[in-house]
């Protein structure tokens, strides 16, 4: 059987996405990495291509069963759509925005239900229509709010921040992402607008455009695959400053800090610093009776990130908090503490022997640039 253009088009968005998925699953394995909403937005698309594809090859003409995998097939494009959604809030902070996090539940849960009620309806032989307006509507928005609303202005922001070339091209990736989606918007518009007996005649261009809609995804995940390919550490990038990461015993004294290239300019000084956090972490388990250490301290547009293990207290100052900082703080705790686990339990007093610590940074955060790094005498 022959393929028409779109499904091309699908085939290979599908073979781009399966090539991801291979590549981030090494990458979790060889360096321990983690970004599961990237990931899972990624099976979700492979998943979706494929039912498509199978349902095209297969069940082409099989009546329930091409529309049970036709309405699957979108339906596993949602999830995609929402943990993608997932992976740009990680980016930009450790808590998801709940108004944003509830705007994306509710349309899945729109796309949902008028998926599977046009399902129910056909194999009822009741009209669709309603039930396609929900769908349609519940497909494209969600899209547009994840690609447009959200990764388009965090890759703008990473350019602001880097100077880079990769979030221009990440972000004109989504913008072409976009633009299929919108083709598809206006294309779906008429037709809800004639459910309700609102009738526009339908521009020839737009007939025109959504026969070729497909092909615009097709390049904006090319795009996308094939920068994340040439350099695939660049998922963790965070679109914001990280000033320093220092290291102190858990009785408080400092072992180890080292200060990063950052856009600010932002002096830290080690000994105050750690001598501040010290009695802060004094007067917190005297006051509250609590053995634990403080979380983080926050101020207007700096945040300092804390977490501690069983010998030590790592910490880092940064403009935001997000999940793949926070994550990567309590790696990094874990990998000092078995690096260093002979010297820490001796109580090294030559703090050189730390030193070697700046090599744990690449490892977990691949794109921290030591500007400084500092001993405490």
């Amino acid at each position: 059987m022959s393929l028409s253009v779109a499904e091309w088009t699908i085939l290979l968005i599908t073979i781009s996405f399966g090539v991801l998925v291979v590549l981030i699953i090494i990458q979790s394995i060889i360096h321990k990495r983690q970004a599961w909403g990237f990931l899972t937005s990624l099976v979700f698309g492979l998943l979706a291509g494929l039912v498509a594809i199978i349902n095209e090859l297969v069940f082409s003409g099989y009546g329930i069963i091409q529309d049970f995998f036709q309405s699957l097939h979108l339906n596993l494009y949602g999830f995609h759509f929402f943990f993608f959604f997932i992976f740009f809030e990680r980016l930009l902070s450790k808590k998801l925005n709940s108004i944003r996090l509830s705007i994306m539940v509710g349309l899945i849960i729109l796309q949902t239900i008028g998926l599977w009620l046009v399902f129910y309806y056909r194999i009822n032989s009741l009209p669709t229509d309603i039930a396609w307006v929900l769908a349609d509507i519940g497909y494209w928005t969600p899209a547009l709010f994840t690609y447009f609303g959200l990764g388009v202005p965090i890759y703008i922001m990473t350019y602001i921040y880097t100077k880079e070339i990769k979030p221009i091209i990440l972000c004109i990736a989504l913008i072409f992402v976009s633009i299929g989606f919108i083709i598809s918007l206006l294309n779906d518009l008429y037709f809800i607008l004639g459910v309700f007996d609102i009738s526009i005649p339908t521009p020839d261009i737009i007939g025109e455009l959504s026969t070729i809609g497909n092909i615009f995804p097709f390049i904006g995940i090319i795009m996308f695959a094939a920068t994340y390919l040439s350099q695939i550490d660049y998922i963790y990038r965070i679109p914001n400053d990280t000033y320093a990461l220092m290291v102190l015993t858990i009785s408080g004294m400092p072992i180890h800090a080292v200060h990063l290239k950052t856009r600010k300019k932002v002096t830290v000084e080690n000994v105050l610093l750690s001598g501040m956090i010290s009695a802060i972490n004094s007067v917190f388990k005297e006051v509250f009776k609590r053995e634990t250490s403080i979380k983080n301290i926050s101020s207007k547009g700096i945040d300092i990130l804390l977490e501690s293990g069983d010998k030590i207290l790592a910490l880092v100052i940064t403009d935001k908090v997000s999940y793949f900082l926070d994550k990567g703080l309590k790696r990094y705790v874990r990998k000092f503490e078995k690096e260093f686990s002979r010297e820490l339990e001796e109580g090294a007093r030559d703090l050189v022997v730390y030193d070697r610590a700046t090599k744990l940074l690449k490892s977990i955060f691949p794109f921290f640039i030591v500007d400084e790094e500092k001993t405490f005498d």
